[in-house]
């Protein structure tokens, strides 16, 4: 009897030591899921005296990589974002958050930031993740992410596509327990979007894409990387604006011209959200488009590394808030 996608978690948890196994104590609902494991095989086809090639084929290094996507649930989401960023989750004191109709509800302000610590390669913390595929239960150690694309448009939901890679996946039991995310998934039509401070009402839609460039590094002695490396962060995308008079965005686009941005993410049942800010965006590459009935611009951007959005020391291209009811720390 085939098995059915539909019965599949996924979960991930940082782990207090690199590459042992931790908990996961809240899944993340998930969509297109896929566990891919990279194992070099080493071709034996030296010549001994006949017409063939592939005499053997012996196993050389392995690792591993995880490509999801996930809408937006603010008590799991810091998870991605100190995967990508990688400083220690600073939660604040309750703090009072209210929903579209304006009722109240408990809220932690969790701010994460990039890591900036030399003596640890400025790495994120490594992850578990456990993908359960029905068939079996697939756990990946000493996983890091590679990068982090959020994405949202007016008419549709947030969502995040991500890739992480990790050491080889082994089969452990199910959880016995699978307490998902009690969260909604954030509608696009809810967020906002301030330019140095003010607000713009004109953005359909936003990508962020924050790359790592993780790569394994393999040494003598193990099959397994030695480490799962990730390298300088880079923070890039695109906005598209609907044009009306008056509008800079196309101007900004051809000087420098580096604008303090602010996207913020919120449920409109809880007011639970969460905010990129990004001080020196460089908008680039403006585009026209006539194909609609009225005129949009759509723009690149990079986020160039400044001091106002370090969270530890010295220079990032962004920071992280996300106000959630969770009083722990990710």
């Amino acid at each position: 009897m085939p098995f059915m996608t539909a019965n599949s978690y996924f979960g991930l948890a940082p782990e207090a030591t690199y590459g042992e196994a931790a908990s996961v104590s809240t899944f993340t609902p998930i969509d297109s899921p896929k566990i891919t494991t990279d194992l070099t095989w080493l071709d034996d086809s030296a010549f001994r005296g006949s017409p063939t090639m592939h005499y053997d084929q012996v196993p050389g290094v392995v690792k591993a990589t995880f490509d999801g996507k996930a809408y937006l649930f603010s008590d799991v989401y810091p998870n991605l974002l100190r995967a990508a960023l990688g400083s220690a989750d600073e939660v604040s004191a309750s703090v009072p958050v209210y929903n579209n109709a304006g009722a109240s509800f408990t809220g932690y302000q969790h701010t994460i930031g990039l890591a900036n610590d030399p003596a640890t390669g400025s790495q994120a913390p490594s992850y578990t993740i456990i993908n359960d595929s029905v068939d079996n239960t697939y756990q990946i150690v000493a996983a890091r992410l590679v990068d982090l694309t959020v994405s949202f448009s007016a008419d549709a939901a947030v969502e995040s596509t991500f890739s992480f890679t990790g050491n080889a996946a082994s089969v452990v039991s199910s959880a016995s327990v699978v307490n998902e995310s009690t969260q909604h998934l954030v509608p696009s039509w809810n967020c906002s979007a301030s330019f140095n401070g003010a607000s713009v009402a004109v953005v359909e839609s936003v990508e962020i894409a924050i790359k790592r460039n993780t790569a394994p590094i393999h040494t003598l002695g193990q099959q397994n990387p030695y480490s799962n490396f990730q390298g300088p962060i880079s923070v890039e995308g695109k906005f598209s604006f609907v044009v009306e008079a008056g509008e800079n965005f196309y101007a900004s686009a051809l000087t420098r011209d580096q604008q303090s941005i602010i996207v913020q993410l919120t449920d409109p049942e809880t007011g639970y959200n969460v905010q990129f800010g990004m001080d020196a965006v460089q908008l680039e590459a403006p585009v026209i488009d006539q194909s609609k009935a009225y005129i949009a611009l759509t723009s690149n951007f990079v986020a160039v590394a400044n001091t106002s959005d370090q969270v530890d020391g010295g220079y990032s291209p962004i920071y992280t808030i996300t106000t959630n009811g969770v009083s722990t720390a990710y």
